[in-house]
């Protein structure tokens, strides 16, 4: 039981580390989003989809895997509760295994998209704030 409860801890925080770092390379244009997005591209890549697809899946089965053990740990292996957990491990696998197969996703799915899409808000930002805007948000430009 001991053993279950350390390999449970051990896979959440792993699970939430494989998150945060998700987190840090899709939406963060700190330090650690530079070193997530390097990281993930280079050493960890698996291909195309490894940043959108692959790591919050990872992520996933290890926090869903790390629940059902602390579950089963705790006396309730035949509960509805470990089913979900179950159910929620193997989905985040099918899900990391279809992350593998190269196919294109959506631009917003991929780093590249958001960081580009700071960049230019960002950018207007700063003309706005040199040159003012009579633009009242509605997307449509003055005539």
């Amino acid at each position: 039981m001991v053993e279950q409860v350390l390999a449970a801890v051990v896979a959440l925080a792993l699970g939430g580390f494989a998150i945060a770092a998700w987190w840090f390379a899709m939406f963060s244009d700190s330090d650690w989003g530079e070193a997530a997005r390097e990281m993930l591209d280079g050493v960890f890549s698996l291909g195309r989809n490894t940043i959108a697809v692959v790591e919050p899946a990872v992520g996933g089965f290890m926090l869903f895997g790390g629940c059902g053990l602390l579950t089963d740990a705790s006396g309730g292996g035949d509960s509805f509760l470990s089913d979900l957990f179950f159910i929620g491990c193997l989905a985040s696998l099918v899900v990391a295994v279809l992350g593998l197969i190269p196919v294109r996703l959506p631009g917003w799915m991929y780093p590249e998209w958001h960081e580009e899409r700071r960049w230019r808000r960002r950018e207007q930002a700063e003309w706005e704030a040199k040159y003012g805007s009579d633009d009242e948000g509605d997307g449509e430009t003055n005539r």
